[in-house]
């Protein structure tokens, strides 16, 4: 039976414990949202099962944001650069881009497609066996491509490679800027992803990836580099100038000169947008001449080890590169051996044959 002092007791309590309980709300709030689900964000840890990382950007996305491409291996085309090809199509779309000399110092582009796949790619160009190298460290992409080497033919056929061009892909031609037909060959990228389905070729296969950071983080001690200016063989048509926006944290791409010698912007034919990325690397590797071919072709040493400059965050990196097999993702280390954190976002890699080393000037 509780006696009149017992009940006091207890009430006084009550009254302790709801004080103490509002006493802790008031100065320990807790965080603003829905208690049921603990409030994480998309890089926490504990979501980690929620993200997804494309691969070859490090961009995050949610599995929704993911769901048309998460299993379907990257498409790979190769676009035309020619002076009577440009403006291109699609290529404000891409992932990542190789731009590597085809043959007299004009460059070639071979773009990855992987999260975004646009209607109208092209002008499409014939395949060199260097570029399958780099097909192949990609997860075994889907190329597209219309013609090939005689070396490259080889190498679709014994690797093998998962040739569109090979493989009855459709394109089509137009033709308004009145140019040779080989600067006219088109392709829709959603078709071209569907005769890859059809020959087979669902599936994903892991792509190695490289590490990533945010942006701004990591290298601040690093020399600064607003502008860049690539010149392959020689100063252009095809030289490619790069000038740092420090908005966006990303490299406006530039191709050639104007009459009056200004750099000119590379803009997408459908879009009109200007290109830029997050990351830019330059990498230099061996050129060479092929033995008895008549039509002056190229061969890159892509295998192997190399040096390599690194634009990210208005910033130049000090690199090296290795790549042991035809396979293997080619990795890139700084001056300390450690691997390079690159940005989370689009790179453009432009391979420059090591003798032309001081031909890529920054300040």
């Amino acid at each position: 039976m509780f006696t009149r002092n017992k009940v006091l007791a207890i009430a006084g309590a009550i009254v302790a414990a709801a004080l103490l309980i509002f006493a802790v709300l008031y100065f320990f709030p807790p965080p603003k949202g829905n208690f049921l689900e603990p409030l994480v964000s998309l890089t926490s840890p504990d979501a980690r099962e929620e993200v997804v990382v494309n691969p070859l950007t490090g961009e995050l996305y949610s599995k929704d944001e993911a769901r048309e491409w998460i299993n379907v291996r990257p498409l790979a085309v190769m676009i035309n650069n020619h002076t009577d090809a440009r403006p291109q199509a699609g290529l404000v779309y891409v992932d990542v881009v190789y731009e590597i000399v085809a043959e007299g110092g004009i460059t070639r582009f071979l773009a990855f497609f992987h999260s975004k796949i646009p209607e109208k790619i092209g002008p499409i160009r014939s395949v060199r066996e260097y570029y399958l190298v780099l097909v192949k460290e990609l997860g075994d992409a889907m190329l597209m491509h219309i013609g090939w080497s005689p070396q490259a033919l080889e190498a679709i056929e014994t690797w093998p490679v998962r040739s569109l061009g090979r493989g009855g892909a459709v394109f089509w031609r137009e033709n308004p800027r009145n140019v040779a037909t080989e600067h006219t060959a088109y392709s829709n990228g959603k078709d071209l992803l569907q005769r890859g389905l059809e020959l087979g070729w669902d599936g994903v296969e892991e792509i190695d990836p490289w590490a990533f950071k945010d942006d701004h983080t990591a290298y601040e001690s690093a020399a600064a580099a607003s502008s860049v200016s690539v010149d392959f063989w020689y100063k252009g048509d095809y030289s490619a100038i790069w000038e740092y926006d420090p908005v966006t944290n990303s490299y406006k791409r530039f191709l050639g000169y104007d009459s009056a010698g200004n750099p000119v912007p590379h803009i997408d034919d459908v879009t009109k947008e200007q290109l830029k990325f997050k990351n830019l690397i330059v990498q230099f590797a061996q050129e060479q001449s092929i033995d008895g071919d008549d039509k002056g072709r190229l061969d890159y040493k892509l295998v192997g080890t190399g040096n390599a400059l690194i634009f990210l965050d208005g910033k130049v990196l000090n690199s090296t590169w290795d790549k042991d097999e035809r396979g293997e993702r080619t990795k890139f280390y700084d001056e300390n051996g450690e691997k390079i954190k690159f940005n989370r976002g689009k790179f453009w890699i432009s391979i420059v044959p090591d003798r032309n080393a001081d031909q890529v000037v920054y300040q």
